[in-house]
């Protein structure tokens, strides 16, 4: 469906090359939509002139639009973007801090007072700063791995459609990453999945704006 894109001149404008993408049956599959990766990047990421994560995260999001809306989401989107679609540093703390930030925006979807506590959004706050949380005290750290333990292990987050879930799982990722670094293009789609499947399509707007300026302003 999307092929030929690539080879099209002139190419098209990143907004409407986003909503062709946003066709492909890659997006239907309710798991490799939310940890992988689409086979047309890092390519397909350059020509929307975004971050490779961003770039997925658009594209996941107009996906689930009705497609008489896509392309007027997708210019106002690229009209008010601000950001450089350079690729990130490889630096782990930077994409912790944007992992922590992004995921903030939608970790009140979680619903759960015994997961998302006051302890582990001050947590989450102070990961966003850049803070060294492993020196948080005991008690806090216990609370946020029995928090991670609820979501991994709890059958209300197993349905990977379910936005609670989507927005839990990227809570525990930035907390408790299951890697040696956060996967940060998992925390920005599920975060992405979470805000479309329960807010409108302005506020969901506004969540993405809010994610491309963080990744801006990385680089200042």
């Amino acid at each position: 469906m999307t092929e030929g894109w690539d080879s099209e001149e002139p190419p098209p404008p990143p907004a409407a090359l986003a909503c062709t993408l946003a066709r492909d049956r890659f997006w239907q599959d309710p798991v490799r939509r939310l940890i992988g990766t689409h086979p047309r990047w890092p390519d397909a990421a350059y020509q929307l002139a975004l971050e490779e994560e961003l770039a997925h995260a658009l594209v996941l999001v107009l996906s689930r639009l009705p497609e008489s809306r896509r392309r007027d989401f997708a210019d106002v989107f690229y009209a008010e973007r601000r950001g450089s679609g350079r690729e990130l540093p490889r630096d782990d703390r930077l994409r912790l801090a944007l992992a922590a930030a992004v995921v903030l925006q939608v970790a009140d979807l979680v619903g759960r007072a015994d997961i998302y506590t006051d302890r582990v959004r001050d947590l989450l706050n102070g990961l966003a700063q850049g803070d060294d949380v492993t020196v948080a005290p005991a008690p806090a750290l216990d609370e946020v791995r029995k928090g991670v333990a609820r979501i991994r292990f709890d059958v209300d987050f197993e349905d990977p459609t379910d936005p609670r879930a989507a927005a839990a799982l990227a809570v525990a990722e930035v907390l408790d990453p299951s890697s040696d670094a956060v996967a940060l293009q998992e925390v920005l789609a599920r975060s992405a999945w979470a805000a479309v499947g329960s807010w409108e399509p302005p506020r969901v707007l506004g969540f993405l704006l809010e994610a491309e300026r963080l990744f801006a302003e990385a680089y200042e």
